[in-house]
């Protein structure tokens, strides 16, 4: 797991600070948690392929959490991305990307899903085979979660040469990793 602060200071973008933005690799992912100004400056100072990116996190609605997101997104645009981009927020959060694409003619050439988020309870927001996220309902003057990323537990490698030993039925391989108890 390798977290990346993009940026972290104030509501004001800084000379040397930028608002609220954060990369988090995790399990072959690459997941972006807000998206303040300078997100994509940032972005490319770190390093980091904007095509890894398939899913972004806007806590809440104050500018300095998403003020950057309509440019990350214009800029996919330009690049020609044909990945589907995932953005969970709160509600309120689509109507604002899309106004934007609307007014300034600029649609994506790649589909743009949004999850939109209402729930005042904790709720699983994304699941696949390794990792699971889940929201955290956080008291703010606006609607705001953060985020809770889990690993799952991975398949145990098994010691072959501890199995050959105790002379188990390969047929009981698949239960030894899954944590079955075999005598």
């Amino acid at each position: 797991m390798k977290l990346t602060i993009l940026g972290c200071h104030s509501a004001t973008p800084r000379t040397n600070t930028n608002p609220t933005s954060q990369v988090l690799e995790i399990k072959n992912h690459m997941f972006l948690i807000d998206c303040g100004e300078g997100t994509q400056v940032e972005l490319r100072r770190n390093r980091i392929k904007f095509s890894r990116i398939k899913h972004i996190f806007i806590s809440h609605l104050h500018g300095d959490h998403y003020f950057g997101l309509i440019g990350l997104v214009s800029t996919f645009r330009l690049l020609t991305r044909e990945t589907p981009l995932h953005i969970y927020g709160p509600k309120g959060l689509k109507e604002i990307i899309t106004l934007q694409l609307k007014l300034s003619d600029s649609w994506t050439n790649y589909p743009l899903i949004f999850h939109e988020l209402t729930s005042k309870k904790s709720e699983l927001i994304f699941e696949d085979e390794k990792i699971e996220v889940v929201t955290i309902p956080l008291k703010h003057r606006v609607y705001t979660n953060g985020f809770l990323f889990k690993e799952k537990e991975n398949e145990r490698k098994l010691n072959i040469g501890a199995v050959l030993k105790a002379n188990i039925n390969v047929a009981y391989y698949r239960k030894l990793k899954q944590g079955a108890d075999v005598v």
